[in-house]
């Protein structure tokens, strides 16, 4: 895990789907060691609570996340979704196979090819977060 903002992927997004994570570090394992994200900013309280976290996608994009249950109004955020997309469909195959090899963590739908052109699959993380990714790149 990367605490600096030294990415040096592609250019920042200007929309950030946002998670939480009851556990927290179970959150950040399935975002780095399943399915490749790398954690750029994760600032703790006090408490050692995570309030913000960032992790980008090295094909573009990424995704905000912190603690559910901390306090203010994007504690209370329950289970979200979001779709990531990948350059490479062997991107894809290699993280579905990681994703696989991680408690608590269900595949929904395996790895397939859709009628618009994408190869993707679907999972649900330990805290109910589902994500579906594929090659496509919307249109």
């Amino acid at each position: 895990m990367n605490d600096s903002n030294d990415f040096t992927g592609p250019p920042s997004a200007t929309v950030w789907p946002s998670l939480t994570f009851a556990d927290v570090e179970a959150g950040i394992r399935f975002l780095c060691e399943g399915l490749g994200f790398v954690v750029t900013a994760l600032h703790r309280g006090a408490d050692g609570v995570v309030e913000h976290g960032e992790a980008r996608w090295p094909d573009g994009g990424g995704v905000m996340f912190g603690a559910r249950g901390k306090p203010g109004v994007w504690g209370t955020l329950g289970p979200q979704g979001a779709y990531v997309v990948a350059a490479e469909g062997a991107t894809v195959d290699t993280a579905c196979a990681r994703v696989r090899r991680l408690p608590g963590v269900e595949v929904l739908e395996d790895v397939h090819d859709t009628d618009y052109g994408s190869h993707q699959f679907d999972v649900r993380d330990v805290d109910g977060n589902l994500f579906s990714v594929g090659t496509y790149p919307g249109s």
